[in-house]
């Protein structure tokens, strides 16, 4: 028998002790407290073999959220696999900046629709939906608030309908398989046909070829790379986004267009001249991250 402190002893220095402690307590189904505080406990013979399997996993640098299958974001519990990205924290802001752009529009009696692009799985429009389902909006609001998430991945947007379930708003979203706003531009939709308010929420691939070739190993190896690089100095995907946007626009005349986009740093001067040739008069403005670095734009369409 071994006990979770001869774990600690065997694997100190090989792995990264709160990486080890979060598998500890996902392998034995305990909390990183009771890791914590119970290092005598006695780790079943049975469940050895697979933890080793998930250590090794580790030291190999597989992210610790492909290990245990779920990641916190924005206070709730993802699933999530190689199919997706590992939802990162700072992505939280585009949640941040979504809800309260979106409170502050007059949304009278028309419909307002909130659009998370390559929702990936779907921690976006999941936290957004059961923000603004258990918050201070109106009723009037709620009722008028229409959801809509796409990817192009269909394994990807499998695991974002299971999130959708487990987070209790699976009603709320419509999920659309499609590559970025496609599905919503095809005559099947009626989105574009009556007046509205439009928020939409893109975390797209948007790493250069520099910037990817130096992420680390796990990023690199183990996250799907169809959703980290994009061209264009890995503004090819915002490119095309907006030009569906404009598109959109076209097809009806919209009361309020809001488009938030979580962006590289370096890459704040690089957008602003392509936002400034698609929609001459758009506002543009940027919020930095946690560590001050430039990180979500928002733009102001009409």
């Amino acid at each position: 028998m071994s006990s979770i402190a001869d774990i600690q002893k065997k694997y100190a220095g090989k792995l990264d002790r709160l990486d080890l402690e979060l598998i500890l307590a996902h392998s034995l189904s305990k909390t990183r407290e009771f890791v914590l505080i119970h290092d005598d406990y006695e780790i079943p013979k049975f469940k050895i073999e697979n933890l080793k399997l998930k250590i090794s996993r580790r030291i190999k640098g597989e992210p610790i959220a492909y290990i245990t299958g779920h990641k916190e974001f924005y206070g709730l519990d993802f699933i999530v696999n190689a199919s997706t990205l590992v939802p990162r924290p700072e992505t939280e802001m585009l949640v941040e900046q979504a809800l309260n752009e979106t409170w502050s529009m007059d949304h009278g009696t028309k419909n307002t629709y909130i659009i998370d692009v390559g929702t990936g799985s779907g921690c976006i429009i999941t936290a957004i939906a059961n923000s603004m389902e258990h918050g201070a909006w109106s009723m009037e609001q709620k009722k008028t608030t229409q959801y809509y998430a796409t990817d192009i991945s269909k394994e990807a947007l499998k695991i974002a309908k299971k999130n959708a379930k487990l987070n209790g708003v699976e009603k709320k979203i419509k999920f659309l398989h499609g590559d970025l706003l496609a599905p919503l531009l095809s005559n099947s939709c009626s989105m574009f046909h009556t007046p509205c308010s439009m928020s939409i929420i893109a975390n797209l691939p948007y790493l250069s070829k520099e910037i990817y070739q130096s992420a680390p190993v796990d990023v690199k190896k183990f996250e799907p790379k169809t959703a980290l690089f994009s061209p264009e100095q890995g503004l090819a995907h915002y490119r095309k986004l907006l030009e569906q946007v404009k598109k959109s626009l076209v097809l009806c005349s919209m009361f309020h267009v809001l488009c938030f986009l979580e962006i590289s740093p370096e890459q704040k001067k690089l957008i602003t001249p392509v936002i400034k040739n698609i929609f001459p008069k758009a506002k543009i403005e940027f919020k930095k991250d946690l560590a001050g670095k430039w990180r979500v734009c928002g733009i102001e369409i009409c």
